[in-house]
């Protein structure tokens, strides 16, 4: 064999092995989690459809009796995520946490709240939600090529890709059209059991000066004050604190974690430097309305506090906080 013929018999190698390897191509993920998912819906729930067009399997559902889910209702839910081997990911029900040894003290364990129109929810999941009513529940397996959420502000459902397929087993609990409405409904009706007072001293903020007396020298605009604070939860818990003794009685201490007072600049006709702060601005506003060596209390609602985000885990999306505030002495 000559120089030539070895080199057309090498390149005629060459293709061939080449055109081989083509032959299977790389698998779509999306398509290779489905086609798990699939199977796994084949052997557990045979003949199973998807539900309309959503991509996702419906595999119980009881729709519940009270107010109808509709374009942006906000929903009280309870949920539990599991994958396909039926491990727990994660949960909002505390009993369920205590027992898979993931509670957290100061971590929220009501209802997660959440709105279907925003695109915060996998729209699969977001349409099954929108054929139930208040009360009702059902659990929905969502294919990885449905679940899509990495843009989600809501805890149950951001930075989990890795969950890939998976289980959630959803109630919902309650359905409100309004949420800043009922958020002031429920700070009125807390303020005025708690400290008898109903009407708001800024708008979302509730305020009672407690006791102390405050000094004889007011605090002048942009001065520094050392300020110690609680920070509650409407249901009670404590989720942070700068005093050490109350941060060891609620169980939330933290090895390193400082206890000194906080210092935040007093602007109490600036809103707008009011809002420099490092702190969430109803925070700043009542730090405001007070005085050195003065104690006050105030509650307000999520636009002064997290929003709708929240800060995962301790306080949830939407949530009104009350904070006990004082005012240490003029140096």
């Amino acid at each position: 064999m000559n120089v030539r013929s070895r080199f057309v018999t090498l390149l005629s190698l060459t293709v061939l092995l080449t055109a081989s390897c083509a032959v299977d191509p790389v698998e779509d993920s999306n398509y290779s989690y489905d086609r798990v998912m699939q199977a796994w819906i084949n052997t557990h729930y045979p003949g199973l459809k998807t539900y309309g067009d959503t991509g996702a399997y419906v595999l119980e559902m009881e729709r519940g009796d009270g107010p109808a889910v509709t374009d942006s209702a906000y929903v009280w839910a309870h949920y539990t995520k599991r994958n396909l081997d039926q491990a727990i990911t994660s949960t909002n029900i505390r009993q369920l946490a205590e027992q898979l040894g993931q509670y957290q003290v100061n971590a929220d364990y009501g209802s997660d709240i959440w709105r279907v129109d925003q695109g915060y929810l996998p729209t699969a999941l977001e349409k099954v939600i929108k054929s139930m009513r208040g009360g009702g529940h059902t659990t929905v397996a969502l294919p990885y090529s449905v679940s899509s959420h990495g843009t989600s502000v809501y805890s149950a459902f951001s930075g989990t890709l890795e969950d890939d397929n998976c289980i959630i087993d959803l109630t919902v609990d309650t359905v409100i059209t309004d949420i800043y409405d009922y958020q002031e409904r429920t700070m009125r009706a807390w303020f005025e059991e708690h400290y008898a007072v109903r009407d708001t001293a800024a708008e979302g903020l509730y305020f009672k000066m407690l006791s102390g007396q405050a000094e004889t020298d007011t605090i002048s605009e942009g001065a520094s004050v050392k300020v110690r604070y609680i920070g509650r939860r409407l249901d009670g818990q404590v989720f942070d604190t700068n005093i050490e003794d109350t941060a060891k009685f609620y169980r939330i201490w933290k090895n390193g974690g400082s206890y000194n007072a906080l210092s935040v600049s007093f602007y109490k006709d600036d809103p707008e430097k009011l809002a420099e702060n490092s702190v969430v601005d109803g925070f700043a506003k009542a730090v405001s309305l007070m005085n050195y060596g003065e104690t006050a209390v105030t509650l307000f609602n999520s636009t002064l506090g997290y929003g709708e985000k929240g800060s995962a885990p301790a306080i949830p999306e939407y949530a009104p906080l009350i904070f006990w505030l004082y005012i240490e002495p003029k140096n």
